[in-house]
């Protein structure tokens, strides 16, 4: 099954462990797919160079590249998506995730965040 993860899953199950880790678990031993494309890698990225994670990424002796490369071994690269949904006006980098998830045929997005939560669901573009 193809899925797609938001950043905070993601950086979540890199960096902790519980359902996130569990699901990069299920990605690592094949049990499921999980994908992204340049723009998810490189907010991913972004977001790792914060500051509150630095603390987390020493006592775990990585460094957030270390953590990218890492993530990029385990997601199955798909290109940008083409199409903006325009679904989600408060947090405009969210509709990427709905994009990808549509053009790279992902049967879930795992996420947290109340604005993808609220869609329920999503019909192609």
């Amino acid at each position: 099954m193809r899925v797609v993860a938001d950043t905070n899953v993601v950086i979540s199950g890199l960096l902790w462990g519980g359902p996130p880790n569990e699901i990069l678990r299920w990605a690592r031993d094949g049990l499921l797919e999980l994908i992204a494309c340049e723009e998810t890698a490189s907010e991913l990225k972004r977001v790792l160079q914060h500051k509150r994670f630095s603390r987390r990424l020493s006592a775990l002796d990585t460094s957030p590249q270390q953590v990218l490369t890492y993530f990029m071994n385990l997601a199955t690269f798909v290109p940008n998506p083409t199409h903006d949904p325009g679904k989600i006006d408060a947090d405009p980098f969210d509709n990427v995730f709905l994009a990808l998830a549509v053009e790279g045929k992902a049967r879930l997005i795992i996420s947290g965040d109340k604005h993808l939560l609220r869609l329920r669901s999503l019909r192609p573009l």
